[in-house]
């Protein structure tokens, strides 16, 4: 899986396929974890718990895996509120 940086913004890809070590701080512990995100979509905010990532254990940058960019995408583009709270779990 391709690895995107919880830092920047959505779709930025990330050459490596794998990830040895962190890209902030070169610690070379990664662990799985959940983290939540909110994000700004056409003037509307939504706010996305419980998104699964990669977290670096030194530091705590967070990392997403192509299959959750690609569903968080999705979330976005169904945000139709002006602010809106969602469960990754339950609507990806």
């Amino acid at each position: 899986n391709r690895i995107y940086t919880g830092r920047f913004n959505l779709g930025r890809q990330l050459q490596e396929k794998k990830m040895k070590k962190c890209f902030v701080c070169a610690h070379d512990r990664l662990d799985r974890g959940y983290t939540n995100k909110m994000l700004e979509s056409n003037g509307n905010i939504i706010i996305i718990k419980e998104i699964p990532c990669i977290v670096c254990s030194n530091c705590g940058e967070i990392y997403f895996e192509t299959e959750v960019m690609v569903k968080l995408e999705n979330i976005l583009k169904m945000n139709v509120s002006e602010l809106e709270v969602v469960n990754f779990q339950k609507v990806a």
